[in-house]
């Protein structure tokens, strides 16, 4: 009698993050999508975060196996309710390692990232390979060096762990190789695929769209400054920020005339886009902005500013227009807005580099090839997660 032939291995992966909000969420929601279609196995241990959707299990496939660790600090004591979470997040990863079979363990944003490297340093020899992907490092962040300084000495700490870093972008992977001293691989984020398919209609009043959280990061001064200029010269132009923030930020962005939709899901996240003129991102420092992405996948043009992560997703010129400051996001938009048919040039263009760059499928090959699960496949992009960026 014949030997029956071996089984096809099974290949197991552990994600961890300490919140499950925004970029992140939409970024494993589509990773972990693409793994389990590819066949792959996982396990999702995480947190939640005040914008984390309630329904937020519900949106996994359900062969996404999920374990919560409450990231809460009770009130009074942040500092250590902080080190009680992280606590928490080392044990689960450290009891998930101790009962089942990985053969990748992901670490995403910078808390799960710590633990991960620093905490899970004593494992056996036969801990799987180790990935770690920031999702947006602070040492990008110029506005605060104190920050800055903090994130760069604990990215150098942890860096001694044996583990393979991952940017978003090649400007943070740059980032990532001068603090960990370690060869980083680039994968970039994905966009739903159905944003490609968004039929768009613009309203007959011009509208400006961003889309984000309204926090330090994306901005929201630089865009409700920007609003004020067109609102304060006349221009009949409808700002909007799709998303939410600070009580005293969506006020500021209220004051200037600047509609704030609140959380909204991606339908109506797709729904704004249709109906924008003209997608704007004011942003201080990026990893690899999702939302400019999804604008460039539903083919609006986009107007960003000129820093590490928005230079990555758009070519100025050619597929999106980059500015240094408010002045010259103003100029843009509003030529922008008085050239329709250049808008819908540069909008076409940022169409088609987005599906050759984001498309979901080209992703998941990338990803495969990254965590090295079985023959590399041909069509996987090899400027992204096959191509380590030079020192620099």
């Amino acid at each position: 009698m014949s030997a029956r032939p071996a089984p096809p291995v099974t290949w197991q992966v552990l994600h961890a993050t300490e919140h499950l909000a925004a970029g992140v969420l939409a970024f494993l929601l589509l990773a972990t999508r693409e793994l389990v279609q590819a066949g792959v196995q996982q396990t999702l241990v995480y947190s939640r975060r005040h914008d984390t959707p309630d329904d937020v299990g519900a949106q996994f496939d359900p062969r996404v196996r999920l374990v919560e660790v409450n990231g809460g600090a009770p009130a009074g004591d942040r500092w250590g309710g902080h080190w009680s979470f992280l606590r928490a997040l080392r044990e689960a990863l450290c009891e998930e390692l101790r009962t089942h079979r990985y053969d990748a363990v992901h670490l995403h944003a910078a808390r799960a990232g710590l633990v991960g490297r620093l905490g899970l340093g004593r494992q056996p020899a036969a801990t799987p390979p180790l990935f770690y992907s920031p999702h947006g490092l602070a040492t990008l962040n110029r506005q605060r060096p104190l920050l800055g300084a903090m994130s760069s000495l604990a990215e150098r700490v942890a860096g001694f762990r044996d583990c393979h870093p991952v940017g978003c972008g090649h400007g943070e992977a740059r980032e990532l190789e001068r603090l960990t001293r370690r060869s980083a691989a680039v994968l970039e984020n994905p966009v739903h695929e159905a944003f490609f398919d968004v039929q768009r209609r613009p309203d007959a009043t011009p509208r400006v769209v961003t889309v984000g959280r309204a926090c330090e990061q994306k901005g929201p001064t630089q865009f409700a400054e920007l609003a004020a200029r067109f609102h304060y010269a006349g221009e009949p132009v409808q700002f909007v920020w799709v998303g939410a923030g600070e009580p005293q930020v969506e006020q500021m962005l209220r004051a200037v005339g600047v509609e704030v939709t609140g959380w909204v899901g991606q339908d109506e996240v797709r729904a704004q886009l249709a109906r924008a003129r003209v997608y704007v991102q004011t942003s201080h420092w990026e990893g690899m902005p999702l939302s400019v992405l999804q604008a460039m996948a539903a083919g609006v043009p986009c107007v960003v500013t000129d820093v590490v992560g928005n230079r990555d997703a758009v070519t100025h010129g050619a597929t999106g227009l980059l500015a240094r400051d408010v002045s010259g996001l103003a100029v843009y938009v509003k030529s922008l807005l008085e050239q329709p048919q250049r808008a819908r040039e540069l909008g076409a263009a940022a169409q088609r580099e987005a599906r050759q760059r984001f498309h979901p499928e080209r992703f998941r090959h990338a990803l495969l090839s990254l965590y090295r699960f079985g023959a590399p496949d041909p069509r996987a992009p090899q400027r992204l997660a096959d191509t380590s960026v030079v020192h620099g």
